[in-house]
């Protein structure tokens, strides 16, 4: 978006990291039309939206998020958006909502990129796994029929020794169960692990058409894991344009993931993420994991997105 619209004629951008600095600039400046993400920390784009909802401005503001739940959308118009313009965007609908206001866009005046770093493809992929998990959340929020808070995905490099300990954290955490899960696609290939925790998990199994069927093995917490998996593979495969296919979840204790193999001696590309049900007390930790070759075949896919 910056890249549109830098250099136009008669535009002044303003850019802000999060809510609390964009309501800070909105009181030092004549903002004509806003565009506002939802998950941000300190202050995300609904608390923007409800601190607004009272004052008497007039700004226009659009929501550009990858959050894509019904009840995300609804919620935004009602606390007195203008619009909602999901995650990546149509250049084409960007121009004419912003021809509404007044704002035309020239083209062929984008900047050039400036030189990218060695780890920009991290950043690149992070955006994608934002959009991804925004899908995946209305996937989940489809089955179940109400909001699920939308994470900030946390994309990095892991070694083997923060590895162990994350596995070891999940394992002493006695109220939670931990599931892996394998995936393959592309020539990407890892693992997934997911850890559910809160008293309400089989209330959301039994919503979600899930029933416990064997109370050691948990049945229940299978299918809600496999479900977390598959919604951002998904969603994933839809962007990065390659099919993946997953095993069957396996209860962690029963099965120790990637332990004193080959894979964990090398650095990690990973994923890590929390959904939470917003009615219900249940959380949802998810770590994909990822090997060395792996990363260089994302590596690669992202630099033919940026």
């Amino acid at each position: 978006m910056s890249k549109m619209l830098s250099g136009q004629e008669g535009l002044t951008l303003f850019f802000t990291e999060n809510g609390k600095e964009g309501l800070e600039c909105l009181s030092r400046h004549d903002i004509d039309v806003m565009f506002l993400d939802l998950t941000m920390p300190v202050m995300d784009g609904f608390e923007v939206l409800q601190a607004l909802s009272g004052c008497e401005h007039q700004t226009q503001i659009i929501i550009l998020s990858a959050d894509v739940q019904r009840q995300a959308m609804e919620r935004c118009i009602e606390l007195g958006a203008y619009h909602f313009l999901p995650k990546p965007f149509d250049p084409e609908h960007l121009i004419s909502i912003l021809n509404k206001f007044g704002v035309y866009v020239a083209e062929g005046l984008a900047p050039s990129l400036p030189p990218r770093s060695g780890d920009e493809y991290i950043q690149t992929f992070k955006e994608v796994a934002n959009v991804a998990l925004g899908r995946g959340a209305a996937i989940i929020s489809d089955h179940f029929g109400e909001f699920i808070k939308m994470p900030l995905p946390n994309v990095a490099r892991l070694c083997a020794g923060e590895l162990e300990m994350a596995i070891d954290d999940i394992k002493q955490q006695s109220e939670s169960v931990a599931i892996a899960q394998r995936f393959v696609g592309g020539g990407i290939h890892g693992e997934a692990l997911v850890c559910l925790r809160g008293k309400d998990v089989d209330v959301f199994g039994s919503r979600m058409g899930f029933s416990q069927v064997d109370e050691h093995k948990s049945e229940i917490v299978i299918d809600i894991a496999n479900l977390m998996v598959s919604s951002f593979l998904v969603a994933l495969s839809e962007q990065m344009n390659i099919p993946f296919s997953v095993r069957q979840p396996i209860v962690l204790e029963d099965y120790m993931v990637w332990s004193d193999s080959e894979s964990i001696k090398t650095e990690l590309f990973t994923v890590e993420y929390t959904y939470e049900a917003e009615s219900l007390d249940l959380e949802c930790d998810v770590l994909f994991m990822m090997d060395n070759s792996s990363t260089q075949v994302i590596k690669k896919m992202m630099e033919t997105l940026h």
